[in-house]
C-alpha cells in the first residue's frame, strides 16, 4: 500500500495520476523551448503543474528544463515569469536545493532593470550570428580537405606498382586514381541550393514572417489522454485539412468549437502534443488571468483561407518558420486586445479583407 507521501507524489486519485502521466508524455514529446513555453502558460494560475501539491510531474519537468532556464537572459526570464517563479520554488524544496547547489544548477534571479534591445541592436546581433555561422561552415569545409588529400594519397599508395617488379596497375584502378582529385573538387554545399530556408530573411521585422489564416473547424473531439486538449481538423483553404491540438477544454465548450470560424497561425512547425501531431495554433482572446478565454472570431463575410495583414508591414511569411529562430515567440507577447476589443500587434490592428478583427466579449486583454 502506498504511503501518504507516495499518494501525493504520484496522485491522490486516478484523475491526478492521469494528469501526472500526461505531463510525462508531453515533456518527452516536446523540444526544450516548446516545453518552456507550455510550462510558462500552464503555470499562470498554478503553483505546481498537475495538482495543488508538488508531484512527480514537477520533478520530472524540472530535470528537463532547469539547464534551459539557467541559460536564459534576464529579459527572457522576466518574459517567462511564471516558469521562473516555479523553477525558483522547486529549486528551494528541501533535498532539491542541495542537489542544485552541488551540481551548479541554481537559477539566478534576473536583473529587472535590464532594458530590451532595440530593433537596430537585434538586427546587428542577428547579422553577426549569421556571419559567424557562415565563417564556421567555411572553416569546417577547409578542415575536411587535408583529410581528403590524406585519404587520396593512401589510395594512390595502394595502387602503385611494387619496386623491382613488373606488376602492372589494372585499368579500373588507374581510372580510380585519375578520378580522385575530382572528388576533392566536388562541392558538397550544392545540396543546399534551391532550399527555401536560404530565401527567408530572418533579420526582417518578425511580424512580416508570421502567417495567420482564417479557417473553419470541420471536426473536433476531446483528446482521449488529456483533460486539456481538443483535437481538431481545420480547413484553411489548402488541399488537405490541418490537424491541430488546442488546450481549450477548460475554457471553451466543445459545442462552441464545432464548425467555428477561427484564426490559425499556419506556418509553425508541426509538433506533438500528448502524442497528437499538431500543424498550427488556434488563436484566442483572453482577459488577464484567463478569467475569460474565447475563440477570436473573423469579421463577418470572411472566407476560409483569408490572410491577416498588419498595415505598414508587407507579409513575407515562408511556408514554415524555422523554430530555432523563435519568430512566433518574438511577436506573440505583443498581441493584445484593446479597450474596444480590437485585436492588435503592438498598436497595429489585425486586418482582413472584411475589416479589422474584434473579440466577442474580451476587452483590454
Amino acid at each position: 500500500e502506498l504511503t501518504r507521501f507516495e499518494k501525493i507524489f504520484l496522485g491522490r486519485n486516478e484523475a491526478d495520476n492521469s494528469k501526472i502521466l500526461s505531463y510525462f508524455e508531453l515533456i518527452n514529446s516536446l523540444e526544450t523551448p516548446q516545453l518552456a513555453e507550455l510550462l510558462n502558460n500552464d503555470l499562470k494560475m498554478r503553483v505546481f503543474l498537475a495538482t495543488y501539491n508538488i508531484t512527480a510531474a514537477d520533478i520530472y519537468a524540472y530535470a528537463h528544463i532547469v539547464e534551459h532556464v539557467k541559460g536564459l537572459s534576464d529579459l527572457d526570464k522576466i518574459a517567462n515569469n511564471h516558469l521562473f517563479r516555479w523553477i525558483d520554488h522547486i529549486q528551494n524544496v528541501p533535498g532539491i536545493v542541495k542537489y542544485a547547489k552541488e551540481h551548479g544548477l541554481e537559477v539566478a534571479f534576473p536583473d529587472e532593470s535590464a532594458k530590451p534591445l532595440s530593433k537596430r541592436e537585434l538586427k546587428k546581433l542577428a547579422k553577426a550570428k549569421f556571419q559567424a555561422e557562415k565563417k564556421a561552415e567555411k572553416k569546417s569545409g577547409k578542415s575536411e580537405k587535408p583529410q581528403e588529400k590524406e585519404n587520396q594519397s593512401k589510395k594512390e599508395e595502394k595502387v602503385a606498382p611494387k619496386e623491382g617488379t613488373n606488376e602492372e596497375v589494372k585499368g579500373d584502378t588507374k581510372e580510380e586514381v585519375k578520378r580522385a582529385p575530382k572528388k576533392e573538387k566536388k562541392p558538397k554545399i550544392q545540396q543546399n541550393k534551391g532550399g527555401k530556408k536560404g530565401d527567408v530573411d530572418y533579420t526582417a521585422e518578425p511580424i512580416t514572417l508570421v502567417q495567420i489564416k482564417v479557417g473553419q473547424i470541420t471536426k473536433v473531439w476531446k483528446h482521449p489522454e488529456s483533460e486539456k486538449l481538443y483535437c481538431e481538423e481545420i480547413n484553411i483553404g489548402e488541399e488537405t485539412v490541418r490537424s491541430v491540438a488546442s488546450g481549450l477544454q477548460e475554457f471553451v465548450p466543445i459545442e462552441r468549437m464545432e464548425n467555428a470560424m477561427v484564426f490559425v497561425a499556419s506556418n509553425l512547425k508541426a509538433r506533438k502534443l500528448a502524442g497528437f501531431s499538431s500543424h498550427g495554433m488556434v488563436l484566442c482572446a483572453q482577459t488577464e488571468g484567463k478569467a475569460i478565454v474565447e475563440l477570436l472570431t473573423p469579421p463577418e463575410g470572411s472566407k476560409i483561407g483569408d490572410v491577416v495583414t498588419f498595415p505598414g508591414f508587407e507579409n513575407n511569411a515562408p511556408p514554415q518558420l524555422n523554430p530555432k529562430k523563435k519568430i512566433f515567440e518574438a511577436v506573440s507577447p505583443d498581441f493584445r486586445i484593446d479597450e474596444n476589443g480590437v485585436a492588435k500587434y503592438k498598436d497595429i490592428e489585425w486586418t482582413t479583407e472584411n475589416g479589422k478583427v474584434v473579440a466577442d466579449t474580451v476587452r483590454s486583454g
